[in-house]
């Protein structure tokens, strides 16, 4: 396995964390059509650990 540098490592997490500290202020700031955008950048880390964790393991194993 190659290398990596931090930036490559940290990358995604870091944007999951972006993505759900926006949809956290946003679900508290804002109580119109915004609502919806803050409810789907909470819900992307839940998607992402459904994925990994229950869909991943079967895509590989075929």
């Amino acid at each position: 396995m190659p290398n990596k540098q931090l930036s490559q490592i940290f990358f995604w997490p870091l944007l999951i964390a972006v993505i759900s500290l926006a949809g956290l202020i946003f679900a508290l700031v804002y109580d119109d059509a915004r609502e919806w955008l803050a409810n789907a950048a909470i819900g992307i880390p839940v998607l992402v650990a459904i994925f990994f964790y229950w869909l991943q393991p079967l895509i590989t194993r075929r």
